[in-house]
């Protein structure tokens, strides 16, 4: 295991903005840090809305980044990072106008409830709300629904996989594909020796706990996804993992199991790179490459005759 120069730099900024490794603060400065660090974005595009989509527990807040006017482009629904414990509407937004316009897709990122006020199975009924909300064609978003893709980071990469499970399962209407960055499939560290100030190995239990906190729940599919049996029926996936993540051989083996399974899949391991890099665009080098795939994924999925073009 070892960083790159970028990779060690990258983190010794963040360290000197935020306490590491996250699980020494409480939930409250982690969040108030993390949300400190955001600066505004600066890449200009069509359209930029929020909407609130109704739900029992009072709506679930979404931000929606159109590139054009086009009403026919497809979507895509980004599930953001944070443990399911921090993160919101304003992560990622310079990355998501990016990946908006690259893609020629509008994006949708959800403001799921957090942990630990809202333990699982919060987070994912959000995802479920805003997904079948997102399909049925709202007017507050015109586009071509029936190409839609579900895609996350880290956190909203475990949600990822834990949707499309439960859309199959229950006969609701499947994405085109989706997309993983480093989401893991196992509530269980896996690579102990994979270890850095982001993301170690105590930073991921203490997540789990308070996102899940009984320990049973994490025996579950729901909660950890690569522990279903019948992968058969997912859609085409794409995963990215990195080097120094103490969950990626869980993810890994993870991907491989789709594939065994016959679904489409492209895996993509990172060297040098921690958890969490794939979103650090202009900092890591790494994180353009992903990028770029990212793109061109997207591009042919979203024109395949599956995707209804």
């Amino acid at each position: 295991m070892a960083l790159t120069a970028d990779a060690q730099r990258l983190i010794d900024g963040i360290a000197a903005d935020m306490k590491l490794p996250m699980h020494t603060s409480s939930v409250g400065e982690l969040r108030a840090s993390y949300a400190a660090r955001m600066t505004a974005p600066t890449t200009e595009i069509h359209s930029v809305r929020d909407v609130v989509v109704p739900s029992a527990a009072g709506g679930v807040p979404v931000r929606v980044y159109r590139p054009t006017d086009e009403e026919s482009l497809p979507v895509v629904m980004w599930l953001h990072s944070g443990g399911c414990v921090f993160g919101g509407l304003d992560q990622n937004s310079e990355y998501l106008r990016k990946l908006s316009l690259a893609a020629g897709v509008v994006v949708v990122s959800v403001d799921y409830r957090l942990a630990p006020e809202h333990p699982h199975p919060a987070a994912l009924e959000d995802c479920r709300i805003v997904w079948d909300w997102l399909v049925s064609g709202p007017p507050e978003v015109p586009a071509d629904v029936t190409r839609a893709v579900v895609a996350g980071e880290s956190a909203g990469g475990t949600l990822t996989f834990a949707l499309t499970q439960q859309l199959r399962d229950s006969a609701g209407s499947l994405p085109v594909a989706q997309v993983s960055f480093y989401g893991a499939a196992e509530m269980r560290v896996s690579n102990p020796e994979q270890r850095c100030l982001i993301a170690s190995p105590e930073d991921c239990e203490w997540f789990w706990d308070l996102y899940a906190p009984d320990p049973q729940s994490r025996q579950f599919p729901d909660v950890s996804p690569g522990l279903a049996r019948d992968l058969t029926g997912l859609p085409p996936t794409f995963v990215v993992t990195a080097e120094v993540d103490p969950t990626r051989d869980a993810t890994e083996a993870y991907a491989q199991r789709l594939a065994a399974a016959g679904v489409d899949v492209n895996l993509m391991r990172y060297e040098g790179v921690m958890h969490g890099f794939a979103t650090m665009l202009g900092a890591l080098p790494q994180a353009r490459n992903v990028f770029d795939r990212t793109v061109a994924f997207l591009a042919s999925i979203l024109a395949s005759p599956r995707a209804g073009t």
